[in-house]
């Protein structure tokens, strides 16, 4: 069944490179893959985390839709500053908001084609918005645009109003902040003091973007004296358990990838912390970029480490630790620490940040594995996270290679193949009892007790299933992710309610939305009746990642239980494998409650899937 054309208000996203043909013409397969490279890196990843759908990919070009213009824009920030920061091919985008018809995974209408004029009116390095656009941000952003006036525009009959802004894009702050930023002073526009505009905003942009990134450098020149010394609770007067924030590390010599993969390490490291709360690395991603105050208004944190490596990984890291609301100054700077071996830089780091806190210590301790296998690994989940899935198994396969007993690689391995995301649905349980072989005699982390807990329930072992569960959540407090499965096993059992606030808990952890969170609130909220909430919930997580599996299951069946039985069905074609039948479309929801079981085979045959209710 195909598609049912659709008609949706949405900000329209086009970018390209600059000077592409003359790339082109003067080498062909270097300039091919950079441009791909930039894709998968960069833009890709800016355009997801800001709840971006890309439609396609337009050789040296990319045409993408977001819910909101100030999403589009922030995006935008985001690759112009990644572009100018590693160096890349310089960029030019342009934004319009309108309305556009959605058919066979594209989309068209005369918006569409005033994105693509506005991008080539846009300065380098910079973005292009229309007055439609422009409208939705004015005022939220503490920089002018430059009004360039009416433009006549190739096959649009009406003239276009457009707005630019330029290089200091890259250091525009979040958008989404609890206080609106002051309005920039309102002067009418003129194009001679254009330069000069230009000149100061860069220099404001450049400045505010080394704060972020570089303090380490200015804070080595504060009077040593403002350093918490070591073995003394510094944060001791906060009331309750504080809430970190971990800010992916920037670098010196090395690719921001690799500093990126440390921080997550060390959150994975903070998740036996039981007296701390640790954010999700998954929300922390979004805050790539961002001040500390920034960071810690977007992700609701009560303080936030942030760290550089200035040298190699073995030279360890510097980490400064900063309360929200106290001013831009760190309440600690701790220097690097030397690591005979990287598999102990992230448990050491972790250390370090509980040891800031006064908290006990809880065992941080790591197989001692080979530096190789180490940076194999931080490469797998660094290609996997930007979408390269092939290149991603493949280090993992070599880390594998080089350490083959190592626990952390062999659940990763396993994890990757349960796929509980995007994975088909029909043959989940398959994959379930073929993961938790894998993880047969590995020591009982996050990851193998999450593996073991999801397939015991799908072997009908529901009590066993839960008390692993528990098990996860109190060993692995700051685990967002053994939270969440047991927040799943809990709804599966029929308890919806114990389920509903696990979930309320686990936003604190993972502030921003997942996909993987907002379908288990897709399936709390159709247990519970609610099927208009449990549709949006499915479509908030598909907007997200467009492949989740579990999440089209939801929102097929939701929408049909609603009456929208065309649409409805238009959902479940999308599912892996389809057509299904009714047992292989549920085959992912292994049900010890039958209640929610029957709701969702009931909506699921309405939307027209065979088999018995």
């Amino acid at each position: 069944m195909q598609d049912k054309p659709q008609r949706r208000l949405a900000a329209i996203f086009v970018l390209d490179v600059s000077g592409f043909s003359r790339l082109m013409a003067e080498d062909d397969a270097g300039t091919l893959n950079q441009v791909l490279a930039q894709q998968q890196s960069l833009i890709a990843p800016a355009i997801r985390s800001h709840q971006g759908r890309i439609v396609k990919l337009m050789g040296d070009g990319v045409l993408a839709i977001f819910p909101s213009v100030i999403s589009a824009v922030e995006a935008a920030a985001e690759v112009q500053a990644g572009a100018a920061r590693n160096r890349h091919l310089q960029l030019r985008i342009g934004i319009t908001l309108g309305e556009v018809l959605i058919a066979q995974g594209d989309v068209y209408g005369d918006d569409v084609n005033i994105a693509a004029r506005l991008e080539a009116l846009a300065p380098l390095g910079g973005v292009a918005l229309s007055a439609a656009a422009y409208g939705q941000v004015q005022g939220r952003i503490p920089y002018a645009f430059e009004d360039l006036g009416l433009h006549e525009v190739k096959n649009i009959p009406e003239p276009v109003h457009v707005y630019v802004l330029g290089q200091e894009l890259t250091s525009l702050p979040s958008l989404r902040r609890s206080t609106p930023p002051p309005k920039p002073k309102q002067a009418k526009p003129h194009r001679a003091l254009r330069p000069a505009v230009l000149l100061l905003a860069g220099c404001l942009g450049a400045a505010t973007a080394v704060a972020g990134l570089w303090g380490w450098q200015q804070a080595a020149r504060q009077n040593s004296a403002a350093a918490v010394a070591p073995g003394k609770p510094a944060a001791a007067s906060f009331e309750g358990r504080p809430l970190i924030a971990v800010l992916p590390f920037t670098a010196g010599k090395l690719q921001p990838a690799l500093a990126h993969a440390v921080s997550e390490d060390v959150i994975r490291s903070l998740a036996p912390a039981g007296e701390l709360s640790v954010i999700a690395p998954a929300s922390t991603r979004a805050a790539e970029g961002l001040l500390p105050a920034e960071a810690a208004a977007l992700l609701g944190a009560d303080f936030v480490v942030t760290g550089h490596l200035p040298g190699t990984l073995q030279e360890g890291v510097r980490l400064e630790i900063r309360q929200a609301g106290a001013g831009a100054e760190p309440l600690s700077i701790l220097p690097p620490q030397p690591q005979d071996k990287v598999s102990g830089l992230a448990p050491s780091l972790a250390a370090s940040v509980i040891h800031y806190f006064g908290k006990p210590l809880p065992d941080l301790s790591r197989i001692e594995t080979a530096d190789g296998a180490v940076l194999q690994l931080f490469t797998a989940r660094s290609l996997m996270l930007q979408g390269d899935r092939s290149g991603a198994e493949q280090a993992l396969q070599r880390a594998l290679q080089m350490a083959p007993e190592w626990p952390e690689a062999q659940a990763l391995a396993a994890m990757w193949h349960l796929d509980p995301l995007t994975g088909p649905v029909a043959s989940l349980p398959q994959r379930a009892a073929e993961a938790a072989r894998m993880t047969a005699g590995l020591p009982r982390g996050a990851a193998v007790l999450q593996m073991r807990a999801v397939a015991a329930q799908f072997a009908g072992q529901s009590a066993e299933a839960l008390q692993l569960a528990e098990t996860l959540a109190e060993d692995y407090p700051n685990d967002a992710s053994g939270q969440l499965t047991r927040a799943w096993l809990l709804h599966l059992a029929g308890q919806g309610g114990a389920a509903q606030k696990v979930l309320d808990q686990l936003r604190r952890l993972d502030p921003l939305p997942q996909p993987a969170v907002l379908t288990v609130q897709s399936a709390v909220s159709l247990a519970a009746g609610q099927e208009a909430q449990a549709a949006a919930a499915a479509a908030e997580a598909l907007a997200l990642e467009p492949a989740a599996q579990h999440a089209l299951v939801l929102h097929c069946a939701s929408l049909a239980a609603q009456g929208s039985f065309d649409e409805a069905a238009a959902v479940c074609a999308r599912l892996a494998g389809a057509p299904l039948t009714l047992d292989q479309a549920t085959a992912g929801f292994p049900y010890s409650a039958k209640a929610p079981l029957r709701r969702l085979r009931t909506g699921l045959s309405l939307a027209g899937l065979s088999g018995r209710p």
